[in-house]
């Protein structure tokens, strides 16, 4: 029982100490997760801004495909992503408003083209979490009044969790290290405080031991010489009977 009382107090102690440590780790991740969004948000803004300058300049109905040859010859989609700083998309792509309404492509959009945060296609739960961030930003064209199209970004944030626990995991080592040393310190010191206290500590416990023992001892002694007492008497009260007879 000693035993597996320490040992549910050791786990409870480690149980709290990671706690703490993943604590910070969801913090870190939630921060690099909260700057990744704004900048697929800007990604998203640039190349929004280019569709609308591409197609205002050029055939309204040429397809996604000539958009993307024309911004890669002219700036490169993975100069952008690096200057951005973003993780490289799992999907990066422009969707014409007729086909969305059309019902063609599923582009995660409300009646407006913004995007629907509630829309299952922008989330994907896997590892107890939505692992992916959708960013969608509407373009135009001057001779349409509603937008004429949207960007669609799509990024995981699998890179993220490795990238925080890349960055940071050698700080959770050590801090797990430090947390463990402070709290077996901690212990001693509360253990020498116990046995320092003459009230509720282990002195008390022992002292009460040490004069039970000598309360049995003393009571032993004490029979002994009751009995010796009484072995000494029973031999001269024999033999005065006999002087009697």
């Amino acid at each position: 029982m000693y035993f597996l009382k320490r040992f549910v107090v050791i786990a409870l102690i480690q149980l709290l100490i990671f706690s703490f440590i993943f604590t910070l780790f969801v913090f870190s991740f939630n921060q690099r997760r909260e700057v990744s969004k704004n900048q697929s948000k800007a990604l998203a803004s640039v190349i929004a801004e280019q569709a609308s300058n591409y197609y205002n300049q050029n055939n309204e109905n040429l397809s996604s495909k000539d958009f993307f040859n024309f911004l890669d010859n002219q700036i490169g989609i993975q100069k952008l992503t690096n200057a951005f700083n973003v993780n490289p998309p799992e999907l990066l792509t422009i969707y014409f408003r007729s086909d969305i309404l059309k019902g063609t492509v599923n582009a995660g959009t409300d009646d407006n083209l913004n995007k629907d945060d509630t829309s299952p296609f922008n989330r994907t739960n896997r590892f107890f979490f939505n692992n992916k961030y959708v960013a969608i930003k509407p373009f135009f064209v001057s001779a349409f009044e509603k937008p004429y199209g949207v960007v669609r970004i799509e990024t995981s944030n699998i890179p993220i969790l490795t990238e925080v626990l890349y960055n940071n995991g050698i700080f959770y080592m050590l801090l797990f290290l430090i947390l463990n040393n402070q709290a077996f310190l901690f212990y001693l010191w509360m253990k020498k405080k116990k046995s320092l206290d003459p009230d509720t500590g282990y002195l008390k416990e022992s002292s009460l031991g040490s004069i039970k023992i000598m309360h049995k001892l003393l009571g032993d002694v004490i029979n002994d010489h009751k009995n010796s007492d009484v072995i000494k008497e029973k031999p001269s009260n024999v033999l005065n009977i006999d002087d009697k007879k």
